[in-house]
């Protein structure tokens, strides 16, 4: 392994692996308390550094953190290869509570609308895409299937979580006020000192283990708003290995974003 580190261009680098791979880095100085590593989704890996340190701590950090660095942009790699490949199309592979399920299209050459359903093994869409108001206009099939499902999932997440919501908060003897299914790009749930309990639809992607973790933590906060030790203590108390759901809902988070683009 080696660090690329001149004078002109000190604030980055480059990590040579014995397999002959080539990841470059580059710093960034801030005013922050702490040095952070960040790998981007381009697989660009950043190194952030408060103002007072030198670029050879950087370096001293990229190289301490070298296996963690590989493993995290091998994986970022891999995830967008799996959405390139992965379209909106007949045949294609969704998930519904964690489960792979396959996509059946049927595309109607008459009549208007959309009907989305799920048979168990896999999941229909069958309706005439809109041709825009003009017929000769080919329509996007893709686009189309991709609004059609993520319509669909948004009511299965609505009528699912508030279900799970009204048991987890008998369980754990509190209440909450509204529940409202939103789209959201990096946060899973969140809750208002009023009891108001917002979730991202996407939840309904995920294994039904993880959803209760979302759940239990925004009820969580129904006693304690702050992420506290207290805090921790209850979502502990109902779900003894929420630290291993949450590493693996952290996962499934960068699956789903990076690859069903959803």
């Amino acid at each position: 392994m080696r660090t690329n580190n001149n004078q002109k261009q000190e604030s980055e680098g480059i990590l040579v692996y014995e397999e002959g791979v080539e990841f470059p880095y580059h710093m960034i100085k801030s005013r922050r308390k702490t040095v952070a590593l960040q790998i981007l989704k381009n697989s660009e890996i950043v190194v952030r550094l408060p103002v007072g340190l030198s670029w050879q701590t950087g370096h001293d950090f990229v190289i301490k953190n070298k296996n963690w660095i590989y493993n995290q942009v091998m994986r970022v790699k891999e995830a967008r290869a799996m959405q390139e490949e992965f379209h909106w199309v007949d045949g294609a592979e969704v998930l519904l509570h964690g489960e792979k399920k396959r996509l059946l299209v049927y595309i109607k050459k008459t009549g208007r609308g959309v009907e989305v359903w799920e048979t168990g093994e896999d999941i229909r869409v069958v309706g005439r895409p809109p041709d825009g108001g003009n017929e000769s206009q080919e329509p996007d099939i893709e686009q189309w299937v991709k609004a059609s499902v993520e319509q669909w999932y948004k009511k299965q997440a609505k009528d699912y979580l508030v279900k799970k919501t009204t048991l987890w908060a008998q369980r754990m003897g509190t209440s909450f006020a509204r529940i409202s299914i939103r789209d959201q790009a990096t946060r899973w749930g969140s809750c208002s000192t009023k009891g108001n309990l917002n979730f991202n639809w996407k939840l309904v992607l995920l294994p039904e283990e993880l959803a209760d973790y979302v759940v239990v933590h925004e009820l969580g906060h129904r006693f304690h708003m702050d992420h506290s030790s207290d805090f921790w203590g209850v979502v502990e108390n109902y779900l003894p290995d929420y630290k291993q759901r949450r590493k693996q809902l952290k996962d499934y988070g960068e699956k789903i974003n990076l690859i069903y683009g959803v």
